[in-house]
């Protein structure tokens, strides 16, 4: 398997297995052995915890964080949405 792709099914599995992240908001690109975390996550500790359960990945060499934290505002307009829309 080519190891691009092996690095990525492990990092992808380390953000799976850490119930401190949501690994629907993740995608992980792999080039040259260099991991790139991207999307948009809830808060700054849910972009730690990516990073945090990434690092733990075997082989892992060179590690990018370029999530980003969702705004307040989009926050609170995705909670308010559903509710909205039933009435």
């Amino acid at each position: 398997m080519n190891p691009d792709i092996q690095l990525r099914h492990d990092v992808f599995a380390q953000l799976n297995w850490d119930p401190a992240v949501n690994a629907c908001d993740v995608d992980v690109h792999v080039q040259d052995g260099v991991v790139t975390l991207r999307g948009q996550v809830a808060d700054e500790a849910q972009r730690a915890a990516a990073e945090r359960a990434a690092r733990r990945t075997e082989g892992l060499t060179t590690l990018l964080n370029r999530l980003n934290v969702r705004p307040a505002q989009a926050l609170a307009e995705v909670r308010i949405a559903p509710t909205a829309t039933s009435s």
